[in-house]
């Protein structure tokens, strides 16, 4: 049982990465415009929050045994973190790209 579960969690929080992607080129005024956009980033910010709080209760509940016990806690402690940062990218999302100046 707690296999499916760390299978579960890992693909969630790979699906999580493929949404951040999706957001990635997205600026502050797409937001603003668009209202469909506007709602599915709040869809992925809930989504985001979920995987959040779901690490935080992998960290807290361990593993059975030593070795699959570090294993999981150290890739929960990273996934809690790398969606630290997913939730501060699509709350604040960039103003302007910066375009490159061709000489």
């Amino acid at each position: 049982m707690a296999i499916e579960i760390w299978i579960s969690y890992y693909f969630f929080s790979i699906v999580g990465c493929f949404i951040r992607h999706y957001f990635s080129e997205y600026i502050a005024m797409d937001y603003d415009n668009d209202k469909t956009l506007n709602r599915k980033r709040r869809l992925a910010l809930l989504y985001f929050y979920f995987i959040f709080l779901y690490s935080l209760f992998m960290i807290s509940q361990p593993g059975e045994g030593l070795f699959l016990e570090l294993i999981f806690f150290w890739s929960a402690v990273l996934i809690f973190i790398l969606y630290v940062f997913f939730i501060s990218f699509l709350e604040t999302p960039r103003r302007y790209i910066k375009k490159k100046k061709w000489k």
